[in-house]
């Protein structure tokens, strides 16, 4: 059975990641740990728009940026346990949960309790993206010594 870290905040819900998770299933047998940086409101990405800025919510992807972190956490909370629960459903093996702020700290907190054959990272728009700004795949990677695959939402 292979073994997928998968980590997301934002983009947990994004199509292009639930399309990953989906071939990764019917690949081979899998099992998930989904991975959600705790991230600080005053983090969050907004889509930049002429005018200003404006937050565009969708029902796979919330680009908007919360009001507080309370407020960050309790999305990041509602995002991990809709995911959690939609692929309980399927009956594929899978746990989670909220981390570091630090998306590095966070993984290697993670990866130090189980074992993982591969990472799977879904960020924002290269623009947007605090973690790639970052290279925290490739930090990841050379770090833990496993493949990572870098999902760009």
């Amino acid at each position: 059975m292979r073994r997928y870290l998968v980590v997301a905040n934002q983009t947990l819900r994004a199509s292009a990641l639930r399309d990953e998770i989906s071939k990764r299933i019917e690949k081979e047998p899998s099992t998930f740990y989904l991975l959600v940086p705790n991230t600080a409101a005053a983090h969050y990405a907004s889509v930049p728009a002429a005018g200003g800025i404006l937050p565009m919510p969708s029902i796979v992807t919330d680009y908007g940026r919360p009001s507080s972190d309370a407020e960050a956490s309790e999305l990041s909370r509602e995002r991990l346990d809709r995911t959690l629960a939609e692929l309980a459903e399927l009956e594929v093996p899978v746990d989670g949960g909220l981390g570091s702020p630090h998306p590095l700290e966070a993984i290697s907190t993670v990866v130090a309790e189980h074992e993982f054959d591969e990472i799977i990272i879904a960020t924002l728009p290269r623009r947007l993206s605090r973690w790639l700004k970052a290279d925290l795949p490739h930090q990841a990677e050379r770090r833990f010594g496993l493949p990572v695959t870098t999902i760009i939402t």
